[in-house]
Parts: C-alpha cells; sequence; structure tokens
C-alpha cells in the first residue's frame, strides 16, 4: 500500500483497522505570525499599500480626463477649420 503523501509532524491519522487504509488525516495549523505585533505591522503596511494604489489611480483617472478633453478640442477645431462634410455612416458600408 502507497500513502498519498507523507505525513507531517503533528499530524493525527485515522486509519482503517481492517484495510491498514488512511481514512482522516488532520494537520496542525501553524500561525502565520510569531506575535500580535508582528500581525498589526503587516496589516499596517498593506493598508499603506492599498491607500498609495488608490492614490495613483485617482491621480491616472485625472490626468486622463485632461487628456481627453484636450484630444476632443482638437478634434473639435480641426473639423471646425475643415471645408469637408462629415462622413456618413452609410459610406462605411
Amino acid at each position: 500500500m502507497r500513502l498519498p503523501s507523507e505525513p507531517c509532524c503533528d499530524t493525527l491519522l485515522t486509519v482503517d483497522p481492517a484495510t491498514g487504509a488512511i481514512l482522516l488525516e488532520e494537520r496542525r495549523h501553524h500561525r502565520e505570525h510569531q506575535s500580535l505585533d508582528e500581525a498589526m505591522g503587516q496589516v499596517k503596511a498593506q493598508r499603506k499599500e492599498a491607500e498609495n494604489k488608490l492614490a495613483r489611480a485617482m491621480d491616472e483617472a485625472r490626468h486622463r480626463e485632461e487628456i481627453l478633453e484636450k484630444k476632443f478640442q482638437e478634434a473639435r477645431k480641426k473639423a471646425a477649420e475643415s471645408d469637408e462634410p462629415p462622413p456618413r455612416p452609410f459610406d462605411a458600408d
């Protein structure tokens, strides 16, 4: 018989006595952080990073609106100066 995976230390195995098959494997969950201060430090760092990303995204959105407005005004000015009639949608076929 072959085990599906090697058990870790402190793993509780429930074995069927008749067949020897592993019925249940319970692994202990280890703490992600050693102390509460360490966990709080990580949470604060993640929050600061999220705030920085939000600020950058808002700044980019603000500038995007300015750029699009500038392009629109340039296109409007070019269309006003041009003597050509605007393209008709039916001519595209």
